[in-house]
C-alpha cells in the first residue's frame, strides 16, 4: 500500500525528472530518493520509472498512479488549508506572493501597520512577475496584476495603478522625444521579457510597434526602472514609481497602460485571523494610495 509519503517522493520524481531535481524539491539529498523509490518499487512489485541517463520516465504503472497521487496531495494540502483556518490566533507565517514593486510600494507599508497592531504575524515574500499558484497553497495569497481564471479562488480588485513611458533626459537628449502616432521602433525599448507580457511588445500604452528595438528584457521593474536610469531606453513603468524619480521625464504623457491590481486567497484560509489581519491592513494601504 502507499502512503502519502511515499506519494510525495513519487510526484516530486515524476515532476522533476530527475534525482537531484527531486531531491532539491523535497529538502533531502538523491541518495534518499533514489532509496525510497526503489523501496516503493519493490513493495509494489513493478517499475515506476524507467531510468534513461539523463532522467526518470514514467512507466505505463507510474503514468497510471500519477492521478491518484496528485488526488492524494490535493486531499492533504486541503487539511492543512483548513486546519490552518481554524487557528484563529493573530500570530504566525503569512505567504504573499507578489511582484518587487508591489512589495516595495504595497507590501512592507503594510507590514509595517501589521508590526504596530499584531507583531505576532510574520510575512514571507514571494517576489515574481509570474506569482505562485494560489490553488495549490505555494502561498497564502497573492498581490498580481493579472485577474486569475480560476473560480475556486476568492479574487478582489485592490486598485488600478497607471503605467507610463520613461526615459532620461540624457537619453532624450541623444535620441530626441517620441512623437505620437509615428511609434516607438526607432527608440531602444526595455521590456518585460516577452514571455511574460507578450502583448507589451506589439503595443506600448497603445503605440504599435513593428520589429521593436528591445535592448534589454527582464522580469524585474526595479531593473527596467534602473536601466532607465541610465539612459539605455525607453521603459514602461508603474508612474507611482517613476514619477518619484528625477533623472526620468515621462514621455508621451497622455498615454497610459491602466493595470488592475488583484488580491488573489484561497477560500479555505479567508476566515484565518492572521490573514485576515494581512488582507486588512493591504486594503488599508492601497485605498489611502
Amino acid at each position: 500500500m502507499i502512503n502519502w509519503d511515499d506519494a510525495r517522493f513519487f510526484l516530486a520524481l515524476a515532476r522533476q525528472g530527475t534525482l537531484r531535481g527531486a531531491a532539491s524539491v523535497l529538502g533531502v539529498d538523491q541518495a534518499t530518493v533514489g532509496r525510497r523509490i526503489t523501496a516503493l518499487e519493490q513493495n509494489l512489485g513493478s517499475k515506476l520509472f524507467i531510468r534513461t541517463p539523463k532522467l526518470y520516465d514514467l512507466s505505463p504503472l507510474g503514468e497510471a498512479m500519477l492521478a491518484d497521487a496528485s488526488a492524494m496531495e490535493q486531499a492533504i494540502k486541503a487539511i492543512e488549508r483548513k486546519a490552518s483556518a481554524g487557528d484563529q490566533s493573530l500570530c504566525g507565517e503569512v505567504r504573499i506572493a507578489t511582484t518587487d514593486t508591489l512589495a516595495q510600494a504595497f507590501v512592507l507599508p503594510a507590514l509595517t501597520l501589521l508590526r504596530e497592531r499584531h507583531p505576532g504575524i510574520r510575512l514571507s515574500l514571494q517576489t515574481a512577475v509570474s506569482v505562485s499558484d494560489i490553488a495549490y497553497r505555494e502561498a497564502d495569497l497573492a498581490i498580481r496584476g493579472l485577474r486569475p481564471d480560476n473560480d475556486e479562488l476568492v479574487i478582489k480588485r485592490l486598485t488600478t495603478i497607471e503605467m507610463g513611458l520613461y526615459a532620461s533626459r540624457d537619453y532624450l537628449a541623444r535620441h530626441g522625444t517620441p512623437k505620437s502616432g509615428h511609434g516607438l521602433s526607432q527608440h531602444a525599448l526595455l521590456l518585460f521579457a516577452r514571455e511574460l507580457v507578450s502583448r507589451h511588445w506589439h503595443s506600448l500604452c497603445g503605440e504599435p510597434l513593428h520589429e521593436p528595438n528591445v535592448v534589454l528584457q527582464c522580469n524585474a521593474q526595479l531593473l527596467l526602472l534602473a536601466a532607465a536610469r541610465q539612459g539605455l531606453g525607453i521603459a514602461l513603468l508603474s508612474t507611482f514609481l517613476a514619477d518619484k524619480e528625477p533623472e526620468l521625464v515621462r514621455v508621451l504623457p497622455t498615454l497610459c497602460d491602466p493595470v488592475d491590481i488583484w488580491l488573489v486567497l484561497h477560500p479555505d484560509l479567508q476566515k484565518a485571523s492572521r490573514v485576515r489581519a494581512v488582507v486588512d491592513a493591504l486594503e488599508e494601504v492601497f485605498h489611502c494610495r
